[in-house]
């Protein structure tokens, strides 16, 4: 990056693994645009569905090969999954990319360059986001919290019944449940908290929410990219998946959902 290009842009960043970054952001895609918040330490990137999920990837600035954030607070609105195949459009396995932004009314910059291979330039609009949900997540207010390893909850997806609309999620006594109710009759999944699986779990007491299994159903391709997973629960019911994705050298990324649960009409 040479001196002029510092000057011109107001957030830069380059990583040689862009395939690394193309994943993460594909576990993101049940909504065609997001936005990107870069800032100092790094990039957040959000998904929300307007209603009922909102994802966020949270890439610290350690894991980029350069990176550079003149602005603290830029929100810009992009097509992700056109950004996931720029960066994934290289068939090598050694490939890098750029992606920079010069500020108003200029389009998001991105160059992918494989090792003695092609050369991919692309340019992104750029769109004003509308306000995203705030689902006021709180520590403070967190009833339940399970640590797990990621493997075990994808063994747990796979119990699911497609058939049915939704999944129930029980903090119970000595075990961590999950059910779902669909043509097949109902199918329950217990996981002992004394499972080598199982790193944490501390909760309130008894509690049971339910959630639409859509949108459960939409944390599968994080759950193969990541390695462990924090499952929180807040008095409302909201739930919040965190993921984390792990690069070497002790640098991690993080990628977390937040589901409203589907508690009308729900007795345990």
């Amino acid at each position: 990056m040479s001196r002029q290009d510092e000057n011109a842009h107001i957030f830069e960043f380059k990583k040689e693994n862009a395939k690394e970054l193309a994943h993460m952001i594909k576990t993101l895609l049940f909504r065609e645009f997001g936005v990107i918040y870069p800032y100092d330490k790094g990039l957040k990137i959000t998904v929300d569905d307007g209603h009922c999920q909102q994802a966020n990837a949270y890439l610290d600035s350690s894991i980029f090969t350069t990176f550079f954030c003149k602005e603290n607070d830029l929100k810009l609105k992009v097509p992700l999954k056109t950004i996931a195949e720029c960066l994934n459009i290289c068939e090598g396995t050694v490939n890098s990319a750029k992606m920079s932004y010069a500020g108003f009314y200029d389009p998001m910059r991105i160059l992918v360059e494989e090792t003695d291979g092609p050369v991919i330039r692309a340019k992104i609009h750029v769109l004003v986001p509308e306000q995203e949900l705030d689902f006021e997540f709180s520590d403070d207010n967190v009833t339940a919290t399970c640590l797990m390893k990621t493997q075990l909850l994808k063994e747990i997806f796979k119990d699911f019944d497609a058939s049915s609309r939704t999944v129930v999620i029980t903090f119970d006594p000595n075990k961590l449940e999950f059910s779902t109710n669909g043509d097949v009759g109902e199918m329950i999944v217990s996981i002992p908290t004394r499972s080598l699986q199982m790193e944490k779990m501390d909760y309130s007491g008894p509690i049971s929410h339910r959630y639409r299994l859509t949108l459960i159903q939409r944390m599968i391709p994080v759950i193969t990219l990541g390695t462990k997973v924090i499952l929180r629960i807040d008095d409302r019911g909201v739930l919040c998946a965190q993921f984390t994705v792990e690069h070497g050298d002790n640098k991690n990324s993080y990628i977390e959902f937040l589901t409203v649960p589907d508690d009308e009409n729900f007795t345990d």
